[in-house]
């Protein structure tokens, strides 16, 4: 057992996850700093309008075209239908976290 973390902390850690604690040595401290973590993120203080317009046309164009799909995989099987739902809704759920950041200002300049 670490010696640098409580026994309560074992306690409520999942087996599997004790032996990648074990393994890395983790003693429970952070990995950085948090003067560290600001040259981290700097560069991503600031929003840059081409990159917000990419990233909300590599959202929805891909999105429209795999609801195409299901609509027209409807003719020929459900069970295509049903595979095709799992990456739409992972675009689906991009779109809303890009819409949900547009909805606070952050996405675009203000």
């Amino acid at each position: 057992m670490n010696e640098n973390l409580d026994r309560s902390f074992w306690e409520d850690t999942p087996f599997y996850w004790r032996h990648i604690i074990k393994r890395n040595n983790f003693t429970g401290a952070p990995a950085l700093k948090q003067e560290n973590w600001r040259q981290v993120v700097v560069r991503y203080q600031n929003s840059s309008t081409i990159r917000s317009i990419w990233e909300i046309a590599n959202s929805i164009l891909p999105y429209f075209a795999l609801l195409a799909l299901m609509v027209i995989s409807l003719e020929y099987s459900y069970w295509l239908t049903l595979l095709l739902v799992v990456p739409t809704s992972g675009f689906l759920v991009r779109i809303f976290i890009i819409f949900h950041d547009c909805g606070h200002g952050s996405f675009f300049k203000s």
